[in-house]
């Protein structure tokens, strides 16, 4: 572990550990949890029928339509996709920074 800390500060490996984060951040948001979403919706107990839905109050009809259409809104986009400008801002500022360095 004390290994991995040295790396972290003195080889720079802050700027591969960053990027491997937000990678892993973003598959999870982008395609495992849409994923994920549309399997427990194919897999429900009951398919619904438009004879079952109509015999329902409709309001209860509105709420059931509404949660069988419902469509995954990634959390990293959610407040003007701050959290990728965040993490770009950052990716970018050391590889630019790593650039001149060597320059």
């Amino acid at each position: 572990m004390k290994r991995f800390f040295i790396w972290l500060q003195e080889e720079e490996g802050w700027k591969a550990f960053l990027a491997i984060i937000y990678a892993i951040i973003c598959i999870f948001d982008f395609v495992l949890v849409p994923t994920w979403i549309g399997i427990v919706r194919e897999l429900s107990d009951e398919p619904l029928t438009a004879e079952l839905i109509s015999s329902f109050n409709p309001s209860v009809q509105l709420r059931v339509i509404e949660a069988y259409t419902f469509q995954h809104e990634p959390l990293t986009l959610k407040g003007g996709g701050i959290f990728h400008l965040a993490f770009g801002a950052l990716l970018t500022g050391s590889a630019i920074t790593a650039r001149i360095r060597t320059r």
